[in-house]
């Protein structure tokens, strides 16, 4: 007998919510896979590290969420099951990592363009995101060790999986709380890098205004318009995206880390509520992030034309898409 615990309408919304948010990160991975630019080799990079991680850890949560409904009880109770469920987390962790990595290099890239352009290059990028990934491995294996809980033999059969979050004694209260610290310290940094993004785009805004306006009365309006106009509209959308991925982002992962401080008080029935809220919240992260970063981005949707034409040959036009190129200091738009 398995241990199932949700009815069949849930576990079909269950399913189908696994299977949109891998569907749309395979996608999202082909398009940047396609996208040989090298002038954005770098986003692609992060882009593709980010769809990665948050593929994986879709797929570990699916497939263990099946082998604990379906199997016997027997192999959800055993330690290496439970070992499993904690080397997921590597993959969720790994992608705030890459998205705090994304909002510290484009606040470099707008606040301070020619250090940008000095210092940051593809190969620092690659090797800030693996020493965070390593970081992330050393952080989420320390239960291995005996520092964190995650396996408890005292505990029934079927409850022998054990989050953190409800540690007991104090070396796994202080694990519990140095995940919270971490995670905590990702959502403030890309807060902050998000709020300069944004300032720095708006000042930029209304610097092009006054310019602008200027521009009208000395009689070079048209010329001017036709060289800036286009690139601050893209960059005022980048901004609005930066902030909208800012809010979902400690929108999704600061209830999670609120579990462990609401644990520690006590683990009383009427907070399971919020506890799967918050499980939810972190799926939902790893579910739209690539329709946020990748697939509703315009110069992407190209790619995913692309993908799906030879399916339905009369469902898209032979309409070009603008493309945009992602600098240091702005986004330079090129009409094919």
């Amino acid at each position: 007998e398995s241990v199932r615990h949700v009815g069949g309408i849930q576990q079909v919304l269950i399913t189908f919510f696994y299977l949109f948010g891998i569907s749309g990160n395979i996608v999202a991975l082909v398009i940047l896979s396609r996208n040989d630019n090298p002038r954005i080799r770098k986003h692609s990079l992060m882009l593709k590290c980010l769809a990665a991680n948050d593929l994986l850890a879709l797929v570990e949560s699916f497939i263990l969420m099946y082998i604990r409904l379906y199997l016997a009880p027997k192999v959800a109770e055993t330690q290496w099951f439970c070992s499993l469920r904690v080397i997921g987390r590597v993959f969720g962790f790994g992608s705030g990592c890459v998205a705090t990595v994304m909002a510290v290099e484009r606040c470099f890239a707008l606040t301070h363009p020619f250090l940008y352009q000095k210092h940051v290059t593809l190969w620092s990028i690659k090797v800030t995101i693996l020493l965070l990934w390593m970081t992330t491995v050393v952080l989420v294996c320390l239960p291995f060790a005996g520092f964190g809980l995650y396996y408890d033999e005292q505990k029934q059969p079927a409850k022998r999986c054990v989050r953190y979050r409800f540690a007991t004694k104090y070396k796994d209260i202080a694990y519990a709380y140095l995940v919270f610290g971490f995670v905590v310290g990702l959502c403030v940094c890309i807060v902050v890098c998000n709020l300069a993004v944004i300032r720095v785009l708006s000042d930029k805004r209304r610097l092009i205004r006054r310019v602008s306006r200027c521009s009208k009365s000395s009689g070079h309006y048209d010329s001017f318009r036709s060289t800036i106009n286009k690139t601050t509209q893209e960059e005022l959308a980048f901004a609005k995206l930066m902030g909208i991925i800012c809010i979902f982002f400690v929108i999704c992962w600061l209830p999670q880390m609120i579990t462990i401080v609401v644990a520690q008080h006590g683990h009383h029935r009427e907070n399971l509520l919020f506890y799967r809220i918050a499980d939810i919240l972190i799926a939902l992260n790893f579910t739209i992030d690539p329709y946020l970063y990748v697939l509703f981005r315009r110069n992407r949707r190209r790619g995913l034309k692309r993908i799906f034409k030879p399916f339905c040959h009369y469902c898209y036009k032979d309409t070009p898409f603008p493309t945009s190129t992602l600098t240091g200091n702005h986004i330079k738009v090129t009409p094919l």
